[in-house]
């Protein structure tokens, strides 16, 4: 009996706990779809951050208005900027002007194919060819200064400029001198040395042209006076001026003068008396003693193809032992053109 009771309240106890839990299963289904709405409510959260997502696109409206502006204002200044930058091109069109002064170095072209220009003028003042004994008007100390200057022809240095140079142990103001012509500019140009190796260049022209005239031993002479500034020199306060006075074929002046305020002073005279005989005379022909080089009076024999030819002076000599053939060509020519 006590058996079956409690078997009896066992089951009484479990009808009424599947009473309790079907009780609760019809209540419970209620709050399960309140738990579910807030789980849709948690989804209506996020859509409102999309709002916030639209802000940044507000954001980024503004932006390319601001950066449409910026962009064309760069790209005007950026065509100005690069060629101030790309100097290295500008200047390559400017290399086009620049050969223009290029074109401006054609005159010493022109001036090396015009080298019988530069000999016709220097011709009438090759007188001083040869050597010479000279003296200062200045005493130097207790005496004059002694000065043995020797002049020669330089065609070597340069074949299309040839000059006359004269060098001298002795000299107290000019160790070198040397002396052509400048068909650009139509002056005569010369550079002078001291003992020191400071240069001084002069320009100038005839202030008495080259006259002709039959001097006391009844043969021609020449005498001229060329006046020679100096051009840049390096201290103002003591420019130059240097005057050639030849007076016959064998006696020549250099007269040299110094700027003291608007005009120049003579400061000394070097005189110079011929020590041998003038290369250059102004015979009209010397005949087959013609310097083939110079057209002077030829006072040393030369050889070549068999044939003897003359040369007035050392330079000429040493022109002509370098290019003989040349030298020889140039005068026969001028020899046949002479006789036609």
């Amino acid at each position: 009996m006590l058996i079956s009771t409690r078997r009896a309240a066992h089951v009484g106890m479990a009808g009424f706990a599947l009473l309790l839990i079907g009780g609760c299963g019809g209540g419970t289904p209620a709050p399960a779809p309140q738990a579910a709405a807030p789980a849709a409510a948690a989804t209506p959260p996020v859509a409102p951050a999309q709002p916030v997502a639209t802000a940044p696109t507000a954001a980024e409206v503004p932006m390319p208005p601001a950066a449409a502006p910026v962009t064309p204002p760069p790209a005007a200044p950026m065509p100005v900027k690069l060629p101030s930058i790309s100097l290295g091109a500008v200047p390559t069109a400017p290399s086009a002007p620049a050969a223009a002064p290029g074109a401006d170095a054609a005159p010493p072209a022109a001036a090396k194919v015009d080298r019988e220009a530069v000999m016709a003028a220097m011709r009438p003042i090759q007188t001083v060819l040869g050597s010479w004994e000279g003296k200062t008007q200045k005493n130097v100390g207790d005496f004059k200064g002694l000065d043995t200057p020797n002049w020669v022809w330089d065609h070597k240095t340069d074949r299309d400029q040839p000059s006359l140079v004269m060098r001298s142990e002795k000299n107290r103001y000019f160790r070198e001198a040397r002396l052509t012509y400048v068909p650009g500019v139509e002056k005569y140009q010369l550079t002078t040395t001291d003992a020191d190796g400071h240069k001084r260049v002069f320009e100038g022209t005839f202030t008495l042209p080259v006259e002709e005239y039959q001097g006391d031993d009844n043969r021609p002479h020449k005498r001229f006076k060329l006046e020679l500034t100096e051009l840049t020199p390096v201290d103002v306060r003591n420019s130059w001026q240097v005057v050639l006075n030849q007076q016959d074929n064998n006696r020549y002046l250099f007269e040299l003068a110094e700027k003291k305020g608007m005009r120049f002073m003579r400061f000394d005279t070097l005189a110079n008396q011929r020590s041998g005989t003038s290369f250059a005379m102004n015979d009209s022909d010397y005949k087959e003693r013609t310097c083939v080089i110079s057209g002077g009076l030829g006072t040393t024999a030369v050889t070549f193809g068999g044939k003897t030819y003359y040369v007035c002076c050392s330079g000429c000599k040493a022109a002509f032992d370098d290019e003989p053939a040349r030298w020889v060509a140039e005068f026969e020519a001028k020899q046949k053109k002479a006789v036609q």
